[in-house]
């Protein structure tokens, strides 16, 4: 048998593989509402993909820089100006092959085979894989919904061993929760203090229902910040994301560029460029996920689900049905299965509690949302006395 490595033997990305097997059961007739899928369900702004239609007519699609198009990075500094009041150097900034690639490309730069690398439980899972499939050892603390699932110094302090990187949702997937600025404040001066790379995941920046989010940029210049335009300028198809490093990683990352992936899309980067001009539009999205996330506040304590996590941001409700059952996996399949309502258990998020949480998007229609609060209350009345005759 030839060989194969292991480095690739990570484990699957089970919304990934939901997603594959709703789809193929809506295209096959079924009627199912999508509450799966980390992305909007609304596309670009109409004048976004008329820029795109005029740009593809030009017919040079060559590549740019492999770090990314000037006009592209001057545009990124300028948003960090205007939305933050943090100065930018455009050299510090990568256009990347989405936040995966962002991702990808940090961990290369700042970390070793053999790094620990630290992050609360429940993550987006794309952290653990990747950081498995470079050597590195990720190191998964737990939080708790009084915590809102976020890391603590106090727990950091506790790790056996101290960590050499550190990585940030904020807003967090799976569970929306968000640090204030005391708190990101305090957090990058212990990382600065013990010297550990602090990378923060910012891909759900501009989605947020109360105070903005902070970018770690305001507190630290260690920091790594990763940013996408698949969430709140709703481009996930696109695949074109940032990084903002700090300048001695920028070299390190440029060169990884050149050999992993020559230079990011040159459509979607002219594309994105367009995508600052119209937050207008995508303000009506923001609106539109907010008025989601009081339905769900509102209708799912009704079906007895009601331990919730505080969402400040991004479009992802996570619960707790502890209560209900131990097989988030088999609740998943039986919501399905019965109800046409897809939704994530939280064994890609949690690898020692996910199999007593579920993650519900909320990025679609507000009446698909609706329909969806509809069926699950219905369909929690049957789980509910099954449970009680087992």
């Amino acid at each position: 048998m030839l060989k194969l490595s292991s480095r690739s033997e990570i484990p699957v990305f089970r919304v990934l593989d939901i997603l594959r097997i709703v789809n193929e059961r809506a295209a096959a007739g079924e009627d199912i509402i999508h509450m799966e899928a980390g992305q909007p369900s609304t596309g670009a702004p109409q004048a976004v993909l008329d820029a795109a239609a005029e740009i593809m007519r030009q017919g040079n699609m060559g590549y740019t820089a492999a770090t990314g198009m000037p006009e592209l990075k001057n545009r990124i500094a300028a948003h960090y100006s205007d939305r933050y009041g943090v100065k930018v150097d455009p050299k510090q900034i990568v256009i990347t092959v989405g936040g995966s690639g962002g991702l990808m490309l940090s961990f290369l730069a700042c970390f070793d085979e053999g790094d620990r690398v630290a992050m609360a439980a429940p993550a987006y899972p794309a952290y653990r894989n990747i950081l498995l499939a470079l050597g590195c050892v990720p190191v998964e603390i737990e939080s708790t919904l009084a915590e809102n699932y976020q890391p603590t110094i106090a727990k950091l302090e506790a790790l056996k061993e101290k960590p050499q990187g550190l990585i940030i949702g904020n807003p967090s997937n799976p569970t929306g929760t968000m640090m204030d600025k005391k708190q990101l404040a305090e957090l990058t001066m212990w990382c600065q203090k013990n010297g550990v790379r602090l990378i923060a995941d910012e891909l759900y920046h501009g989605v947020t229902y109360g105070e903005p989010a902070d970018t770690v940029l305001s507190t630290s210049t260690e920091a790594v910040s990763v940013n996408s335009f698949s969430k709140y300028y709703a481009m996930t198809g696109w695949r074109i994301g940032w990084l903002v490093l700090p300048l001695d990683v920028v070299d390190r990352v440029k060169r990884l560029c050149e050999s992993l992936f020559v230079a990011p899309p040159t459509l979607a980067q002219h594309v994105a460029l367009h995508a600052f001009d119209h937050t207008d539009v995508l303000d009506t999205y923001v609106a539109r996920y907010k008025k989601n996330l009081e339905i769900l506040k509102a209708e799912l304590p009704k079906a007895g689900i009601t331990k919730l996590s505080k969402v400040e941001g991004a479009f992802y409700m996570y619960a707790d049905i502890s209560d209900l059952t131990d097989d988030s996996e088999a609740f998943c399949r039986a919501l399905l299965d019965q109800a046409g309502v897809a939704i994530t258990p939280g064994t890609d998020f949690d690898l020692t509690r996910g199999h007593q949480t579920v993650r519900m998007s909320f990025a679609g229609a507000t009446e698909d949302i609706t329909e969806a609060c509809r069926r699950i209350n219905a369909w929690m009345t049957k789980w509910n006395k099954k449970a009680q005759t087992a």
